[in-house]
């Protein structure tokens, strides 16, 4: 059964409905069997290829004494996908990281890796060709050493491949429904849902007599919950917020959801939707979703990303010196990890709370999370991967609400615009003892913090960028389209003060109003040809596209700031492979800042003292934080990072835990 976490996109807000009992069922179960193809010769073996890390002699096994009657114990190797070699690829490594093999070792992409509960088979998603069809995603299963590789499913998007614990059946999805089908082949696929609904995630409970799935309405998710053979399907969420779905080891219900009643985030619950309680912090989903190192100990395991951009395996425990073990430790993205249920014997039950727990644990602080805005949903998911990581509980609301449940520190999120409105709020916080770290923008009250990148020089380094190949001189023009107009006011001054040559031509954002108008971009370009740079805070594909549409040799392109989002970044791509000489430069005011304001609150509410010399802004109560910056020079990194992010991921970076110590704290 599929057992693995991603601590980086946890979506949890305040949250969920439970319906006990068997809930409300709005899936109408009529499994259906699909005709499978039979393909003349099997797909061809693939013979594992080492990386070159890899050491040829297994470490020895210390002997062990073993009735004949007992199967000896297997070791909980994990598989993973991983495109640190330019794609795509299925690898396994031992449970201390070691040992690393390319598995599948293919041109085509294969991913989702799904153990086989005696360890001897791994099931996984391809898009590699075969005679039947030229590619898409089928569910291939190979054995452990990643030979007789054989073709299992013939739907087309097939994905998320699940074993049942006997090996006979493997649980998969399919265009928006459930199926299964007999693990070695024979008989034909079955269609359990087949439902009008984004049925995802299938996952095989530990006995083999239920499966649970996620229902998708666009990025709303619910829990449902079936018999094996798709009968008595039962909803056991209701609002849409649950982000995935997984089994304990004892066959009860986990799930990164948000109760309505604030009960839990990472909430466990009978298989049925009662009983929802939380799972726990630091060192306690062990409890639920253990994993066996090899010698023996019960700890976590997860896929995260901790730095910008890499995601990495990790095991998660009290025993290893920062908390974190980071198995993989590879610039590629490392993703997906599952192990053999069987190499978890002896971990049938739920460890009792106070052996998981250590009791210094209970006085662990709360924090709290205010002035959310959906349009900056990376802020709140940075914030929450902070609470992930250090393993204590989160709370949403508003700073009044917060402030009555106690919390320990306050993350406000904010503007320069918008902080005014929260001063009397952050005043009752700090009265009572409660700090409050506001992000992106600065407030004159003690007891209150900013973490922040600082808005001049990220405005110094942008104009350095669009002035570096003039010599700090020629014709610019400016667009503040904001009501505040306080870019336009930086920008103003660092002219000014730094580039005295530099010719000012416009700034009219009433006669360019290229925002809602494409077309007034031709305008600018006629009455200004010999522009040597543009900035803008909006309307940045009309502006790109006027460029290259209007200015025909390359030569005469002006400079400009690009979007920091996904879709700025794709389409200063395209027009950087269509016209090669157009240049773009991206300084993103990182959401990170919201990961760096956990560890800062969880340090001061902890003990540590804050480094006053590390204090800096109009007040001195500013912490300060670096920024992404991108050039044509680093635009290909930058599009690995964000390949497979939402359109509207702005490009972030935060600090390491390690590093907002050192650099914040005596």
């Amino acid at each position: 059964m599929r057992r693995y976490l991603h601590v980086s996109f946890v979506f949890l807000i305040v949250f969920m409905l439970l319906v006990s009992g068997c809930g409300k069922a709005t899936h109408v179960v009529t499994p259906t069997i699909e005709e499978q193809p039979v393909l003349e010769s099997a797909a061809p073996t693939v013979s594992p290829t080492p990386e070159s890390t890899l050491t040829p002699t297994a470490s020895p096994t210390p002997e062990m004494r073993i009735t004949p009657t007992e199967a000896p114990p297997i070791p909980c190797t994990i598989t993973f996908d991983s495109d640190r070699d330019g794609n795509a690829e299925i690898y396994s490594m031992a449970p201390d990281g070691s040992r690393t093999i390319n598995l599948t070792n293919d041109a085509a992409d294969d991913s989702e890796p799904a153990w086989s509960a005696d360890g001897s088979q791994i099931a996984f998603v391809s898009n590699r060709p075969n005679k039947e069809q030229e590619g898409g995603n089928y569910v291939y299963v190979m054995d452990a050493d990643g030979s007789n590789v054989r073709q299992l499913t013939f739907e087309n998007d097939s994905a998320r491949p699940d074993w049942s614990h006997d090996g006979s059946q493997i649980t998969y999805s399919n265009k928006g429904d459930i199926y299964i089908i007999k693990a070695d082949g024979s008989g034909q696929s079955v269609n359990l849902t087949n439902s009008p609904e984004e049925d995802v995630q299938p996952t095989w409970s530990p006995d083999g007599s239920q499966i649970a799935w996620l229902t998708m309405e666009g990025d709303k998710g619910n829990i449902f919950v079936m018999n094996a053979d798709g009968s008595h399907a039962a909803q056991l969420t209701e609002n849409g917020k649950a982000y995935d779905v997984l089994w304990t080891i004892d066959g009860e219900i986990f799930s990164h959801w948000d109760h309505p009643d604030g009960v839990c985030q990472r909430c466990v619950m009978a298989a049925d939707g009662s009983n929802a309680r939380d799972a726990g912090g630091k060192g306690e989903l062990q409890r639920y979703l253990p994993f066996k190192t090899a010698d023996g100990e019960r700890v976590e395991c997860i896929n995260g990303d901790m730095n910008a951009g890499n995601e990495e395996i990790y095991l998660v425990g009290e025993m290893f010196a920062d908390i974190f073990l980071n198995l993989t430790n590879n610039p590629g993205l490392d993703r997906n990890p599952d192990w053999p249920a069987n190499c978890l014997a002896g971990f049938e039950e739920v460890m009792p709370e106070e052996a998981a727990v250590p009791s210094a644990a209970q006085n662990e602080p709360v924090l709290g999370y205010a002035g959310d805005d959906p349009t900056q949903w990376q802020r709140k998911n940075n914030f929450q991967k902070g609470c992930e990581a250090l393993g204590i509980r989160c709370a949403y609301g508003e700073i009044p609400d917060l402030v009555k449940q106690n919390v320990s520190a306050i993350v406000l999120n904010s503007n320069p615009e918008t902080i005014e409105r929260d001063t009397s709020a952050i005043d009752e916080a700090v009265e009572k003892g409660i700090p409050v770290f506001v992000l992106d923008a600065e407030i004159e009250i003690n007891g209150a913090y900013s973490i922040l990148a600082d808005r001049g020089d990220m405005m110094r380094v942008t104009l350095n960028n669009l002035f570096k190949d003039s010599a700090g001189s020629g014709e610019f023009a400016y667009f503040d389209f904001s009501s505040n107009q306080m870019d336009a006011e930086l920008i103003k001054g660092l002219l000014e003060a730094a580039y005295p040559q530099i010719k000012v031509v416009t700034t009219d954002t009433e006669r360019y109003n290229f925002k809602d108008d494409a077309y007034i971009f031709n305008d600018l370009i006629e009455a200004y040809p010999t522009l040597e740079a543009i900035w803008t805070n909006s309307g940045y594909t009309n502006a790109v596209f006027g460029i290259v549409n209007n200015i025909s040799s390359a030569e005469n392109y002006p400079m400009m700031n690009c979007e920091p989002s996904k879709t700025g970044f794709y389409i200063w791509k395209d027009r950087t492979t269509e016209h090669p000489g157009f240049e773009c430069v991206i300084v993103s005011n990182p959401p990170g800042i919201a990961y760096d304001a956990v560890y800062a609150a969880y340090y001061m509410v902890s003990g540590e003292t804050i480094d006053e010399s590390a204090l800096e802004g109009q007040y001195g109560n500013a912490l300060v934080v670096d920024f992404p910056v991108v050039t044509n020079e680093n635009l290909a990194e930058w599009m690995e990072i964000i390949h497979y992010e939402n359109d509207d991921f702005v490009a972030d970076e935060w600090m390491t835990p390690e590093e907002i110590k050192d650099k914040w704290f005596e």
